[in-house]
């Protein structure tokens, strides 16, 4: 049975959290699984230490396995930390989102997770394929454009393929989620501008969407358990 800390917190959303304190809410500073490790660790001693030596030694098969879990239930495979490079790791706009939420009294946090946030929708609708779709929906006609949108290539990793496409998948839900929470149908910054609305978001979950299927066969080819 997996350690519970005081709130009810189960392992991978204390291994979020400690992502959080390791970046500040940071999304470009990264980190190491062993750094990751000894921060949730200093936090819980009994949830990450080594059995029978909890109070000496944190056990990295825990901050492992809740990284790497198989499918799309482990911290790297929900898109909520990311991997950028050999053992190297950084915070996500989904993961500061989901972590805010873990804690609604942490106003600062909130406000961060919802500026990250409010950028990365803003770089999709202002994304060059994004727009020439809503122009012309039979564009875009080559992998290489979907493939430019997503920051993927033949060759890219399968792992990479599913982790850069479900991110678009998981900052727009972000964004639902916000415009639920706040009971509203757009954000707009502090003089009022428009940053987003409801009807933003379902275009770009539609171009997704279109996107995937349309290429498909190439997506298969680069991750043969990618599907819808």
């Amino acid at each position: 049975m997996e350690q519970m800390e005081v709130g009810g917190l189960g392992l991978r959303h204390q291994a979020l959290l400690a992502a959080v304190r390791l970046s500040g809410g940071e999304l470009t500073k990264t980190f190491t699984a062993e750094d990751l490790l000894v921060e949730a660790w200093n936090h819980n001693k009994v949830a990450w230490g080594l059995r029978g030596f909890e109070e000496d030694y944190p056990d990295s098969e825990k901050i492992n396995k809740e990284l790497n879990r198989r499918g799309s239930i482990g911290l790297l495979g929900q898109g909520l930390i990311e991997r950028v490079g050999p053992m190297m790791y950084r915070l996500s706009v989904a993961g500061l989102h989901e972590a805010a939420q873990l804690q609604p009294a942490d106003t600062i946090a909130r406000e961060k997770a919802d500026r990250e946030l409010e950028v990365s929708v803003k770089e999709i609708l202002e994304h060059s394929v994004f727009r020439t779709w809503l122009a012309d929906p039979s564009k875009p006609k080559y992998f290489r454009e979907a493939g430019h949108f997503w920051g993927i290539a033949p060759g890219t990793p399968a792992k990479t393929v599913r982790v850069r496409i479900s991110r678009v998948d998981r900052v727009l839900k972000a964004a639902k989620d916000i415009l639920d929470e706040k009971g509203v149908d757009s954000i707009t910054e502090q003089r009022g501008k428009l940053l987003f609305d409801r009807e933003d978001v379902n275009r770009c979950e539609q171009f997704q969407q279109v996107l995937k299927t349309r290429f498909m066969r190439e997506l298969q080819m680069l991750d043969p358990e990618f599907a819808h």
